[in-house]
């Protein structure tokens, strides 16, 4: 994926940020999607990474929470 590629994926995730019916998850995951390809542009810019991750429309449970700690 070139430079172009990339800002363009970043020009379409901000468009679809401003739709005010996506849910608190989905954009959460919206949000990491363009921090992650942020990064790719701009390697320097990187700040520790996060143990939690997200997936559109899916919590963690806590069962599965509980086994993993």
């Amino acid at each position: 994926m070139n430079r172009d590629a990339i800002l363009a994926e970043l020009m379409e995730l901000e468009g679809v940020l401003q739709d005010d019916r996506l849910s608190d998850y989905d954009r959460i995951a919206l949000h990491g999607a363009q921090q992650a390809l942020r990064h790719v542009l701009e390697p320097d810019t990187w700040h520790p990474a996060s143990q939690t991750f997200y997936r559109i429309d899916n919590r963690p449970s806590e069962a599965v929470s509980l086994l993993v700690h």
